[in-house]
């Protein structure tokens, strides 16, 4: 999800909320439960697309989302977290010396390699540090082990499944 804002009419602000519709990103199943779960309709709902890539656009008012704002945001800024850690577990996972995982990793399709990043970083991320660098850029910080003791114990129990 991407957010624009735009001035409407005097002092206020319209919220455009872009959903891809090819590539969900982490964050909008949370964003839209949390819509369902208060109730919050937008005033206008489009299909539109940008670059051949389909989106669907919510509007919403600045007075309507109010008191939503701030935790919107932060649903937004775990997705970011979320992308950047599932980068990152890539990155420990293909940079390895460890055999096992090696040989683990080359049992896995690309798709399933993607699931199991995805799984493991529902399941690390409350373990990982996330800071903001001065160039603007999301650092993650997490143990190597954590990430490859981790991704041994799901495939040892996918294989007993």
């Amino acid at each position: 999800m991407f957010v624009e804002s735009e001035p409407n009419g005097l002092l206020m602000v319209r919220y455009k909320l872009y959903f891809n519709q090819q590539s969900p990103d982490p964050e909008d199943p949370w964003v839209l439960s949390y819509f369902e779960a208060h109730g919050l309709e937008p005033r206008r709902q489009l299909d539109e697309q940008h670059e051949g890539v389909p989106y669907k656009v919510l509007h919403f008012g600045q007075c309507y989302l109010g008191r939503h704002i701030h935790p919107l945001g932060e649903l937004y800024q775990r997705g970011v977290e979320h992308s950047a850690l599932v980068h990152h577990i890539r990155t420990l996972l293909d940079e390895t010396d460890n055999a096992d995982i090696r040989e683990a990793k080359a049992r896995l399709r690309d798709d399933a390699l993607h699931a199991v990043s995805i799984e493991l970083t529902a399941q690390l991320h409350e373990t990982a540090r996330f800071v903001v660098s001065e160039n603007n850029e999301l650092q993650v910080t997490i143990e190597a082990t954590t990430v490859t003791d981790a991704f041994l114990t799901s495939q040892s129990s996918a294989q007993s499944i």
